[in-house]
C-alpha cells in the first residue's frame, strides 16, 4: 500500500484585516497561516507517509515575505530530515506574470527529498515505485496537460495540477480569479490518483480525482468549509481510499441577516446589538449583513459603541445594505480592503459608459496591478 498525504492553497504569507497577534507582533491572519501548514507538518512528521503532494498555491503572492519564505523553509527542512519526500507544484498566486520576476520555488530546489514544479512546463518526477506527473500554473496548462501520460508499470501513476477543473456531468470548480486556468479532465485516465489545488473547498471531483481544498478560510464564501488535508491510500490492486483529516482553524462566522422592513428604530437597534452579543464574536472572523436599513437610522447608529462590542473578534464586518431614492446602496464598518480589491468591485458595480469593454478594462487594469506589485515599485 501507498500512503500519500495531498494538500494545496496554504496561502502562506496571507494577510488581512488589522489584528496583531500579541505573541509574534505580526497580522494575526497570517499567523493562522503558518499554523495551519505547521500542524499539517508536525502530523506527517509523526505518521510518515510516502509522498506529500501539494497541489500549489503554498505562498500567497509572488513575491512572499523573507519571514515568510523563511517559515516555508523550516518547514520544509523538518520534513527532508525525516525522509519524507515532499512534491509542490507553482500556483497561480505565487507563478509571476513577468518570466524575469523569476521563483520563490528556486530558493528550494537544494533540499533533499524536496520537488519543486515550476518551469513553465509539465515535469515526471519519480519517487520509488511512485510516479509523480506535474503540471504547475503555466502559459499552455492544456498543452502540457496532454504529456500527462500514466507510465505501464507495477508501481503507481499520480497527476498533480492546479486549476479549475471541467468534465461530463461536473459542476464549475471556480475561484473567480483574474489568472484562474480552467482544464478538462475527461481524458485524464488510467491514473491511480489525480490531486487537485486552487478550489478552496475539499471535493470529490470523481472517484479518483480530489481537491484538498485550503487549510485556512480566506473569505466568507468558506464559512461552511471544513478545512484539512487528505490522506490518500492506494493498493496495488488499484484500490484507494481517500481520508479527510481537519484542521484546526481560526472560527470565522457569517451571520444571520437582519432583515430591517419591519422593524422600527429601536427594534433595529436591539436586533444588531443582540446578534453581536450573542455570536460572542472573541477571537473569531464575523460578519453580519444589515438589509432594508432606513437611511435615517443607519445614521443615528452609536458606531463607537459598535466597535466597542465587536473590538474582541479579530475581525468584524457589518455590512449595510438600504433602499434610498430606489435605488440599493450599501455601507460596510468597519472594511478595508486592498486596492486590487476595490478595483474590482467598482468595475463590477458601477455603469461604465457603452462603448467601452467593461471585460477587457477589467483585464488590463488586473494586469497593470499586477506588473506593478511584480516590480517592486514603490509609489
Amino acid at each position: 500500500m501507498k500512503r500519500l498525504f495531498h494538500l494545496a492553497d496554504t496561502h502562506i504569507g496571507y494577510s488581512a484585516y488589522r489584528r496583531i497577534d500579541e505573541a509574534t507582533g505580526l497580522n494575526q491572519r497570517e499567523v493562522d497561516t503558518y499554523e495551519a501548514f505547521k500542524q499539517f507538518v508536525d502530523y506527517a512528521l509523526k505518521e510518515k507517509p510516502d509522498v506529500i503532494l501539494h497541489a500549489g498555491d503554498l505562498f500567497d503572492s509572488v513575491r512572499p515575505t523573507n519571514r515568510a519564505i523563511s517559515f516555508v523553509l523550516e518547514q520544509l527542512i523538518k520534513l527532508s530530515e525525516a525522509g519524507i519526500p515532499f512534491v509542490v507544484i507553482s500556483g497561480n498566486h505565487e507563478t509571476p506574470r513577468l518570466k524575469e520576476t523569476g521563483s520563490v520555488f528556486s530558493l528550494f530546489e537544494h533540499i533533499p527529498e524536496v520537488y519543486v514544479v515550476y518551469k513553465n512546463k509539465y515535469e515526471l518526477i519519480e519517487i520509488d515505485d511512485t510516479k509523480v506527473h506535474a503540471v504547475p500554473h503555466c502559459d499552455d496548462i492544456e498543452g502540457e496537460k496532454k504529456k500527462m501520460r500514466s507510465c505501464n508499470n507495477n508501481g503507481f501513476n499520480v497527476a498533480l495540477l492546479h486549476a479549475s477543473v471541467l468534465g461530463a456531468g461536473l459542476p464549475a470548480f471556480m475561484m473567480g480569479e483574474f489568472n484562474e486556468q480552467v482544464v478538462n479532465i475527461d481524458d485524464f485516465t488510467n491514473f491511480d490518483y489525480l490531486a487537485l489545488g486552487h478550489f478552496h473547498g475539499c471535493s470529490r471531483v470523481r472517484e479518483d480525482a480530489y481537491y484538498a481544498g485550503s487549510t485556512e478560510r480566506f473569505s466568507f464564501n468558506e464559512v461552511n468549509d471544513n478545512k484539512g488535508f487528505l490522506e490518500v491510500r492506494l493498493s496495488a490492486n488499484g484500490g484507494r481510499e481517500v481520508i479527510f483529516h481537519p484542521l484546526r482553524t481560526r472560527e470565522m462566522v457569517d451571520l444571520e441577516p437582519i432583515i430591517c422592513s419591519n422593524l422600527d428604530e429601536h427594534e433595529i437597534k436591539r436586533a444588531i446589538t443582540r446578534s453581536i452579543q450573542e455570536c460572542n464574536p472573541k477571537d473569531k472572523v464575523v460578519r453580519l449583513k444589515v438589509q432594508d436599513i432606513p437611511m435615517h437610522v443607519y445614521h443615528s447608529l452609536d458606531f463607537d459603541d459598535l466597535k466597542r462590542l465587536t473590538k474582541s473578534a479579530v475581525h468584524f464586518e457589518i455590512k449595510y445594505e438600504f433602499q434610498r431614492d430606489n435605488e440599493s446602496f450599501s455601507a460596510e464598518h468597519p472594511a478595508f480592503h486592498s486596492l486590487h480589491t476595490e478595483f474590482l468591485r467598482f468595475i463590477r458595480k458601477y455603469t461604465i459608459g457603452a462603448h467601452i469593454d467593461k471585460a477587457r478594462l477589467k483585464e488590463l487594469g488586473v494586469r497593470y496591478m499586477q506588473e506593478w506589485e511584480e516590480s517592486g515599485d514603490i509609489i
